[in-house]
């Protein structure tokens, strides 16, 4: 199909940025559960908004009588091609940390500001104003594409699981909450926790399982000799009312090596001067600086990387011991290739595993016809023809339903302001997104070209 590209970009670019700035406006943090308002009442006003839009565009669409998702459909057929959105975004935290007001979008040098921008209800408009042109400009597909508005992503992908329990599980189908080119593979996640009995010590720290944990507590014996070997291997430390406080380098759990982190730091130096601390020589064996358990799991890898392994959160204290595990799982191996093993190895030192959460990693081939025609059209858009579909170790929203990839929205993910304070997004990006979506939804949703 013959895109008019100077069309689309005077005609339907301006109206699709004024739907973005208009949808920013709304709040949409997951709050209380209320009578038709599962996931708080911003979430539901969010979802009036886009399928009152989406209705005013000519679109048949569905809202889920208890206001758990929506949809805008288009097409006949039986095969179903998914767009998976979300209109949920995260809470915008300390306001003073913001140049502007989160939910009041403005455009300054280039770029759309606003909580949501990017992530993901600029990515998700852009969408409904790729399959606007494409109706308005008679594409008939092969599929039955939904445009599913999302609402819980943020959070636990409720309002997804809900979708797929009443509707039913699409054929195929993409999600603008990832990375350009297009993310082919997705490693697996596992979350564990290794426990035991108390300590002679204590140590404290860390937030989340998916983060280097980068500061933590310690307080006990042979603080002196801890505090000298933590200072001759360059780690930040003091003490503060009588706790030695150790200071490393946040980073994603999905990029361990990029982070220091302090409490294996803290955990090694324990090591050298508590023999009897099972966990501290259980750290200073096998995760140490050691971010792929290389002696427990010496070949695991694939096309899609290492093993990778990342502490977040500590807690040891006389009465129990307990450090979590976020291991990223290369896309050809299985949960249980890696409990087993390593339920073995803690045993050696007197420790326990609780397997707490398993998420399926994501793999399409590189030779489908879907991430082919993607690719295809992503070079001709950008002019980026050494462009490679990526294997990444993050989980995308790609997760939340089979048959589904990660297909942009972020072209530089360095640069990358999702969940960040100051949220942007770069007119220019919207622009080059409602080309590329345009463009690739005829390719993705013909089954014979």
């Amino acid at each position: 199909m013959r895109i008019d590209l100077e069309k689309l970009q005077k005609e339907y670019f301006p109206a699709a940025l004024e739907s973005i700035k208009a949808i920013i406006k709304i709040p949409s943090v997951r709050g209380e559960k209320a009578p038709q308002t599962p996931f708080g009442e911003n979430t539901k006003k969010v979802l009036d908004f886009a399928i009152n839009l989406a209705k005013e565009l000519g679109f048949k669409a569905y809202q889920d009588p208890e206001n758990r998702y929506g949809y805008v459909e288009y097409g006949s057929s039986e095969k179903i091609f998914a767009i998976l959105g979300h209109l949920d975004v995260v809470p915008t935290g300390d306001l003073t940390k913001w140049e502007f007001e989160p939910f009041n979008p403005q455009v300054k040098d280039g770029k759309l500001l606003g909580r949501g921008s990017f992530d993901d209800k600029g990515p998700t408009i852009i969408n409904l104003y790729a399959l606007k042109y494409l109706k308005d400009h008679g594409f008939e597909p092969d599929y039955r594409i939904r445009l599913i508005f999302g609402l819980t992503e943020e959070t636990d992908w409720a309002s997804i699981t809900s979708y797929m329990e009443t509707e039913g599980i699409p054929d195929l189908g993409y999600t603008p909450d990832g990375e350009f080119p297009v993310v082919y593979a997705e490693k697996g996640i596992l979350n564990v926790d290794i426990i035991a009995g108390g300590e002679n010590f204590i140590l404290i720290g860390g937030e989340a399982y998916n983060s280097v944990n980068d500061v933590v507590k310690y307080q006990g014996p042979e603080m002196s000799k801890i505090e000298a070997i933590l200072t001759s291997e360059n780690i930040e430390n003091y003490v503060e009312k009588d706790m030695l406080i150790i200071k490393g380098k946040s980073s994603h759990g999905s990029l361990p090596e990029c982070g220091v982190n302090a409490a294996l730091e803290a955990l090694n130096a324990i090591a050298h001067v508590n023999p009897t601390s099972k966990i501290a020589k259980f750290v200073e064996e096998h995760l140490y600086r050691d971010y792929s358990f290389s002696k427990i799991f010496p070949a695991m890898r694939d096309e899609s990387g290492n093993l990778t392994v990342n502490n977040g959160i500590v807690e040891i204290n006389h009465d129990k011991t307990r450090i979590t595990l976020n291991l990223r799982v290369p896309i050809t191996y299985c949960q249980e290739d890696v409990v087993k093993p390593l339920t073995v190895e803690l045993a050696k030192f007197d420790l326990q595993l609780i397997d707490l959460k398993w998420e399926n990693p994501v793999h399409m081939s590189k030779d489908s016809p879907m991430i082919q025609n993607i690719m295809q059209v992503y070079r001709e858009v950008t002019g980026d023809h050494n462009a490679q579909p990526l294997a990444i170790g993050g989980g995308t929203y790609a997760k939340a339903m089979p048959k589904c990839v990660a297909f942009g929205a972020e072209f530089d993910i360095e640069e990358s302001t999702m969940h960040a304070y100051n949220e942007y997004v770069k007119i220019d990006d919207l622009r080059k997104m409602l080309e590329i979506y345009t463009k690739s939804i005829p390719l993705l949703t013909k089954i014979n070209k």
